[in-house]
């Protein structure tokens, strides 16, 4: 093998090896019961995330003063400085209200496309939720359960539409008995690292080509509109003249 050969199956080799420690899922464990607790694992690392132990304070040893030395007096510059223009300011005064509300509206959709797409690569292994609504009087019960199923029941459908659910189980259910309401959550999903990369370089291009290069488009389109709408009066003046 030459060493252009070794050097590309050397290369070829780190791109598969990044390839597959990003298609790695990243692990995240929710529970609710009376606390919360969260975990994250990845490959063989397992952090707690909530409950948060106790910080040591680290002891600070008191470092030695130095005495400041004296800095030599610089002249002052009585002349007034001229201030520069700031290029971000001028290209949205050249934009305009209808340009700024329309790269403001591109900037909101490329975001929103961007926030769906990082949550439909979300992968939920198992979602077990179980409420028991209870007041302490029947009828604010009935009301208050009716609430609740109102609540929860479109949101958990909306997850189990666009995202990949291998096992749930909701159930909400009234206590005419208890004098409180209790809750219970487990959540157990993952994400792929892979996945936000590619969501994100998809965003950053989504972002130069509907948001940045419309707006520099739009300032230089409206400070062209202004310095014609400027020379008309002098034209008309030399019309006149003449």
């Amino acid at each position: 093998m030459t060493g252009f050969q070794i050097f590309l199956c050397v290369l070829l080799g780190i791109v598969a090896f990044f390839v597959l420690v990003l298609s790695i899922p990243v692990k995240f464990s929710l529970a609710f019961d009376n606390k919360i607790h969260l975990s994250i694992k990845y490959l063989f690392i397992k952090l707690d995330i909530l409950p948060a132990g106790p910080s040591k304070p680290k002891k600070k040893e008191p470092k030695p003063k130095k005495e400041p030395k004296p800095k030599p007096e610089k002249p002052k510059d009585d002349t007034p400085k001229e201030k520069k223009p700031n290029p971000i300011v001028e290209m949205v005064k050249a934009n305009g209200y209808d340009g700024m509300m329309l790269v403001i509206k591109n900037l909101g959709r490329v975001l929103g496309t961007y926030g769906g797409k990082l949550f439909k690569s979300v992968v939920f292994d198992e979602i077990d939720v179980y409420v028991s609504v209870g007041t302490g009087d029947a009828a604010s019960t009935a009301i208050k359960y009716g609430e609740t199923c109102q609540k929860i029941y479109p949101v958990f459908g909306f997850i189990c539409s666009n995202n990949i659910v291998k096992k749930y189980d909701i159930l909400v259910e009234p206590d005419f008995l208890a004098n409180k309401t209790e809750t219970e959550l487990f959540v157990d999903f993952s994400v792929t690292i892979r996945k936000i990369i590619n969501a994100t370089l998809a965003m950053v291009f989504r972002l130069i080509v509907n948001v940045v290069l419309k707006f520099i488009l739009g300032a230089k389109k409206g400070k062209d509109n202004k310095e014609s709408n400027d020379t008309k009066p002098a034209t008309a003046e030399t019309k006149i003249g003449k």
